[in-house]
């Protein structure tokens, strides 16, 4: 009998809708200090798991960390700080895009990186061997509250939000009115912060009510979506900032969203909260 990687996909009224993939081979299944790491080869390549959800797979994660970084990079930037990215797929995109860039990962758990590196090295391409990249193991929370340098671009690689799978775990922190203020600070005049928060159809409440928080603490708000085969769906990114900013449509191909106060997400399709 076959065996399937299952995955919750969102709420009909109270049907739930699961997603299943196929698995040809299990590479590795272990736990760290903070989470649950299996490597998969699915159809879609080979795939890291985090506490049972899909992080990226090697068909489509260029999609992903591109649909994170370009549309709203800017040639004259130069210090990066990610959040999360240990796999450092965030990392290798951003140097293909410019190699002398100086960029800090923050990502809590070195196991991650340790699994990457061995299982999936064509994701990581060594890029934490190069000098203006440095992989720092900590808390992101904690680093931000303590760090007081001053960045272009700071990108949320972070862990998904989903509240039925992290109930007061610590990632919520990240996701803060407090958290993103700080953020703010954080941020060089003409800087901005982008995280990705979840899929379009799966996450529709769950992307309004971050945007509402974003709204608050940012003058100037865009999100865009990209579609990402892997996640079965259109992948949705905010991207928040001080200053008034644009978006680049081309590479990847993204659609913009439009935010309405009648609580609604406006794109070519009108998607409602229930």
């Amino acid at each position: 009998m076959a065996e399937y990687h299952m995955e919750k996909a969102f709420e009909v009224g109270k049907t739930i809708v699961y997603t299943a993939y196929p698995i040809k081979k299990v590479l590795y299944r272990g736990k760290s200090r903070f989470q649950d790491i299996v490597v998969l080869e699915l159809p879609f390549g080979k795939a890291l798991v985090l506490d049972g959800i899909i992080q990226f797979s090697t068909y489509d994660e260029h999609i992903y960390h591109d649909g994170l970084i370009k549309p709203c990079f800017e040639k004259n930037y130069n210090d990066i700080l990610i959040l999360g990215g240990g796999d450092g797929g965030a990392a290798k995109a951003l140097i293909k895009l410019a190699p002398d860039l100086n960029i800090k990962v923050v990502d809590i758990d070195p196991m991650v990186t340790q699994i990457v590196e061995k299982y999936i090295p064509e994701v990581l391409e060594n890029v934490f061997s190069r000098d203006n990249v440095r992989l720092i193991n900590d808390d992101a929370y904690s680093f931000v509250l303590r760090d007081d340098s001053k960045y272009d671009y700071i990108l949320g690689d972070l862990t998904d939000l989903r509240p039925e799978y992290f109930e007061g775990s610590e990632v919520n922190k990240l996701y803060t009115e407090e958290f993103l203020s700080l953020l703010g600070s954080r941020l060089n005049p003409s800087g901005k912060a982008v995280y990705h928060v979840g899929g379009l159809n799966m996450d529709t409440k769950l992307i309004g009510l971050f945007w509402r928080r974003v709204r608050k603490v940012f003058r100037h708000v865009r999100a865009y979506g990209v579609y990402i085969p892997s996640f079965l769906d259109i992948w949705v990114y905010i991207a928040m900032s001080n200053n008034e900013f644009g978006l680049s449509r081309e590479d990847p191909p993204i659609i913009e969203l439009s935010y309405c106060d009648k609580d609604h997400i406006h794109t070519p399709i009108c998607y409602l909260k229930k």
